[in-house]
C-alpha cells in the first residue's frame, strides 16, 4: 500500500512539473482512456473523416480540415491519429494552446510507439516555442530526443530554444 502511495505522489509531481496547463493535476489512479467507437460503423466513419481532413490539410484548407478532424474525434475518441492531425491543424491556424491538448491526447492514446511519440513531442515543443514558453519547449524537445536520439527536428528545436532562451 505504501509503495502505491509513493508511486502516485511521484507521478503527480512529474505531471505537475511537466504539465502543459496552469491547472493543478490531481492523480486519483490510472487515467481512463476516452471510450473507443461504440461500433464498427463509427470507427469507419472516423477513418473516413480522418482521410478527408488529411486531403484538406495537404491542400492547406485548414478550416475544412479542422471540421473533418473534429468529426473524426467525435466518431471515435480513441483515434490518436485524428488528435495528432487536429493538433497540427490548430498549429497551422495559430491556435497553439488548442494544439497542445490535441497533441497530449494523441500521446496518451498511442503510448506504445516511441518514434511517433517523439514526433508528437516535437510538435508540442513547437507550440510551446510559439507561445514563448521556452522551458516547456526545451523539455518537449529533450523528451523527443530521449525517445528517438536520431530525431533531427527535436535536435534542431532544442538548439533553437536554447539560443532564444539566452537572449
Amino acid at each position: 500500500m505504501r509503495e502505491k502511495v509513493k508511486f502516485l505522489i511521484i507521478i503527480s509531481l512529474l505531471l505537475t512539473f511537466l504539465s502543459c496547463t496552469s491547472r493543478k493535476v490531481v492523480v486519483i489512479g490510472k487515467s481512463p482512456h476516452p471510450p473507443s467507437a461504440k461500433n464498427y460503423g463509427q470507427k469507419v466513419a472516423s477513418g473516413n473523416h480522418l482521410q478527408n481532413g488529411m486531403k484538406f490539410f495537404r491542400k492547406e484548407k485548414f478550416s475544412k480540415a479542422l471540421q473533418e478532424f473534429k468529426k473524426a474525434v467525435d466518431e471515435d475518441p480513441s483515434n490518436w491519429e485524428a488528435f495528432y492531425y487536429l493538433g497540427l491543424t490548430y498549429q497551422k491556424m495559430g491556435y497553439y494552446k488548442k494544439s497542445i491538448s490535441s497533441f497530449e491526447m494523441a500521446i496518451e492514446l498511442n503510448k506504445g510507439n516511441k518514434v511517433w511519440i517523439s514526433e508528437i513531442r516535437v510538435c508540442l515543443g513547437r507550440s510551446y516555442e510559439s507561445l514563448g514558453n521556452f522551458e516547456k519547449a526545451k523539455a518537449q524537445y529533450l523528451s523527443a530526443l530521449s525517445l528517438d536520439p536520431t530525431n533531427k527536428k527535436a535536435s534542431n528545436g532544442y538548439s533553437r530554444v536554447k539560443r532564444k532562451n539566452k537572449k
